[in-house]
């Protein structure tokens, strides 16, 4: 059981990530949350029933809209 107030998140609730750091490692890239999960530099967990998240960066975000819209160049007259 949480100790915190309010308790933190559990590790089946969609905002887990939000739950305070236990113990961190820096130096080994990862971290254990209050609510059992370890999380890993790379934005990967490992969730306390053993099912894996991959990594899902930011980056990892696939765009359906170009970043810069090109205007089609006219004709010469």
């Amino acid at each position: 059981m949480c100790p915190h107030t309010p308790p933190c998140p559990a590790a089946s609730d969609p905002d887990h990530e939000a739950a305070r750091t236990v113990i961190s490692h820096p130096e080994q890239g990862w971290s254990l949350l209050c609510n059992g999960i370890v999380v890993f530099e790379d934005t990967g967990e490992l969730l306390p029933s053993g099912t894996v998240i991959a990594p899902h960066r930011p980056t990892d975000i696939v765009m359906t809209v170009p970043a810069v819209q090109t205007i089609p160049a006219t004709p010469a007259a």
